[in-house]
């Protein structure tokens, strides 16, 4: 009987592969697996196993104790309305109340507190997302993007020619599809951290 560890997707190693910047060749050696089982992972065709979603966590930035204690700093939290205000990155207010500690390599870092339902069961209305102004994101990642007419929003990436869909893990939320010149800014998540009662790690 195969086992398998539903708290681990394939589109979690997606997300860790493309945060940690890797090939498919090299993230499978770090899993300790095949290139090929890697790539039938990240698609959905195949299950992930304890084994597999042990060494997953083993790989995730909060895990390293050391780093995060050495290069864990406080960056600025905004809500998904703040994060709206201005067209540009430049022009976006600084209005924080709160911070949040992370180890995201991203100078210009800050975390959105999410609204909505769309990315649930994965992720929760005041969850904080950890973002990389300073980096474009990979097809398949998680992004909090600005759009013309549908404001802020929290989706996963995916971009091709000149047309950008965002799609969401809440099935009952149909794909935003948009050109490029809709998209006013759009950044790469680094981590999403969890938020129970109060903004703690």
């Amino acid at each position: 009987m195969i086992t398998s560890d539903p708290s681990v997707s394939g589109e979690d190693l997606l997300q860790l592969r493309h945060t940690m910047r890797c090939t498919q060749k090299d993230f499978a050696t770090e899993l300790g697996i095949s290139r090929s089982h890697l790539s039938k992972l990240e698609k959905g065709h195949h299950k992930v196993s304890p084994k597999i979603a042990s060494r997953y966590r083993m790989l995730l930035p909060n895990n390293f104790d050391q780093q995060l204690s050495s290069n864990a700093r406080p960056i600025l939290i905004r809500s998904m309305a703040e994060a709206g205000a201005g067209i540009d990155y430049e022009e976006l207010p600084l209005l924080w109340q709160e911070t949040v500690p992370t180890d995201c390599p991203d100078d210009e870092a800050f975390a959105v507190e999410i609204n909505g339902d769309s990315m649930e069961p994965k992720y929760y209305k005041g969850d904080l997302a950890v973002l990389m102004p300073s980096h474009k994101p990979c097809n398949g990642t998680l992004v909090v993007a600005r759009l013309s007419n549908e404001g802020v929003v929290f989706k996963i990436f995916s971009s091709r020619d000149n047309e950008v869909t965002l799609t969401s893990y809440n099935s009952t939320h149909p794909p935003i599809v948009v050109d490029h010149t809709s998209v006013h800014w759009v950044f790469p998540v680094w981590q999403v951290i969890r938020n129970i009662g109060n903004r703690s790690l």
